[in-house]
């Protein structure tokens, strides 16, 4: 049986601002984020990632030039596992970061995230690459011209040989989120070693939900039908990305 809490469409997502600063700011994260915040304009807003050094995705964040350095728009949930893992590399460098509190994010509700397919903290939790979540994820995420960034080493060579990774993220449509469970489950590892199964589901009649799946469940296809249920492998091969 699924773990998975189920929401209702309009249940309400949290995002936190946080500040960074100092004269050592905008060089720090253009070491640490996976985007080029070297270039960022005034009111330019840009989707980076922040990797261990092993090139696992801890959190996505939104950032923002500011004339004092960078301001980032993270998942509350995911604030505790971001500045920790950034503060890990902050040796005799002139940042600080600055929690400011509550602020308005990409999307309001987990509904739309379901809906825009976008990973948040509980498709991050098990420690996957970028490219588990799709190549025009990748696109829009990592830059692969801006020099050395932390986890750029396996990214970097994940991207060479074409991004072949074992798990991918869908999104499921159907009548019951533990089916959706015990279908994303069906196949790959099992046991201690498996990653896969619902993460994000919402019920507004008939469930939607935001999965990892092995890459055996879909073979070639993007867009499969099984047991009634339908699944949509996203930001890859043509799916949609809405």
């Amino acid at each position: 049986m699924s773990s998975t809490p189920i929401v209702t469409a309009d249940h309400h997502v949290d995002w936190t601002l946080v500040r960074a600063r100092g004269v050592d700011a905008t060089t720090f994260l253009q070491g640490q984020l996976s985007c080029d915040v070297s270039i960022l304009a005034p009111h330019e807003l840009v989707t980076g990632l922040v990797l261990t050094p092993t090139g696992e995705v801890v959190t996505s964040a939104w950032c923002q030039h500011d004339p004092e350095g960078v301001d980032l728009v993270v998942r509350s949930e995911s604030l505790e596992p971001m500045l920790s893992t950034l503060r890990r590399f902050l040796l005799r460098t002139r940042c600080v970061f600055e929690v400011a509190g509550a602020v308005s994010g990409p999307y309001a509700t987990v509904g739309e995230q379901v809906r825009r397919g976008a990973p948040g903290p509980a498709e991050f939790a098990p420690g996957l690459t970028p490219h588990s979540f799709g190549r025009s994820f990748v696109a829009r995420h990592v830059s692969f011209t801006k020099g050395c960034f932390t986890g750029q080493e396996l990214v970097g060579r994940l991207d060479a040989r074409g991004g072949n990774v074992p798990y991918r993220l869908v999104r499921m449509a159907g009548e019951s989120e533990i089916e959706m469970d015990r279908l994303a489950r069906s196949t790959g590892p099992q046991g201690e070693r498996s990653v896969q199964g619902v993460t994000t589901a919402v019920r507004n009649g008939d469930v939607t939900a935001l999965a990892l799946v092995h890459r055996t469940l879909l073979g070639e296809h993007s867009h499969v039908t099984l047991d009634d249920i339908e699944v949509e492998l996203l930001h890859d091969r043509g799916a949609l990305d809405r």
